[in-house]
């Protein structure tokens, strides 16, 4: 099956709110984000979304539904959103995503911009590392 990916135009952060809710996801989306999403069809499977954290582009939120997992659509969808930046991308990992996101191109980040490291104390205690990653080492 060919999946369809895109960046939602910021009227539609409503149905990527919906399938995070319907996920479990903790996150929400605004319309100040970058949202994409995957398709199979005309129904949402996965998404993530960019954050501008003072000038500093934040991943956040990346979820692919349960039944949709192991198809390589996080990869695929990532793929699409980090050749769209022209700017270093961060994350934080949870653990045991990080050979996840090593494999794609991610680094771990010693040193975070002051708006991420912020962010980092008050999400720290849920076993993360910040990573990060340039479209030009992405790792096809």
């Amino acid at each position: 099956m060919a999946f369809r990916f895109e960046c939602l135009d910021p009227v539609k952060t409503p149905l990527v709110n919906k399938f995070y809710d319907s996920n479990g996801a903790r996150g929400r989306a605004n319309k100040q984000d970058a949202v994409w999403v995957a398709y199979a069809d005309f129904d949402i499977i996965a998404a993530c979304r960019i954050q501008n954290r003072g000038d500093h582009l934040f991943l956040s939120t990346l979820l692919v539904t349960p039944s949709w997992r192991g198809k390589g659509i996080a990869r695929q969808l990532l793929s699409q959103v980090i050749k769209s930046q022209q700017q270093e991308v961060y994350t934080f990992a949870y653990q045991s995503l990080i050979d996840f996101y090593r494999s794609i191109g991610f680094n771990f980040v010693l040193t975070l911009p002051e708006p991420l490291a912020t962010l980092f104390c008050f999400y720290q205690q849920r076993k993360i590392v910040a990573m990060s990653i340039r479209s030009s080492n992405y790792l096809k």
